[in-house]
């Protein structure tokens, strides 16, 4: 259930950023578009990691006895993933200060190929371990 309402979200939020991407001659105000896919891409993240296991990893990383889920927590995957947040969350929280459109614009793009890379990595590396 969870791994086809993840699998659903990641195509659901490819697919706003597609449409985002071919509108975008048409969109005057960036800040709702980032918003969207700012949580848009919270919520996939939180179904991935919760499919993944990955919150055993956490535990594992701190109590031997706990068997580490899909992903460890000192991967390359984690780190990876790690980073392209922390981009997606700063990138965002400087939208809401800058009341620039084509700043605002830059920040969706930049918002989209991190969560693209997200993906890419996570579903990469998830079909060559099968």
């Amino acid at each position: 259930m969870i791994s086809t309402l993840s699998t659903l979200l990641v195509v659901v939020t490819l697919v706003y950023i597609g449409w985002t991407v071919v509108k975008q001659k048409d969109i005057t105000h960036w800040g709702r578009r980032i918003a969207l896919l700012a949580i848009l891409g919270l919520v996939v993240c939180c179904f991935v990691a919760t499919r993944d296991s990955y919150h055993l990893s956490v535990q594992a990383s701190f109590d031997s006895t706990v068997t580490a889920g899909l992903f460890a927590l000192d991967s390359l995957q984690s780190n990876l993933c790690c980073i392209a947040g922390g981009i997606i969350a700063l990138t965002g929280i400087s939208s809401i200060f800058v009341k620039n459109q084509h700043y605002r614009r830059a920040v969706f793009f930049i918002l989209s190929a991190a969560f693209v890379l997200k993906v890419l990595i996570i579903e990469i590396s998830r079909w060559v371990m099968l």
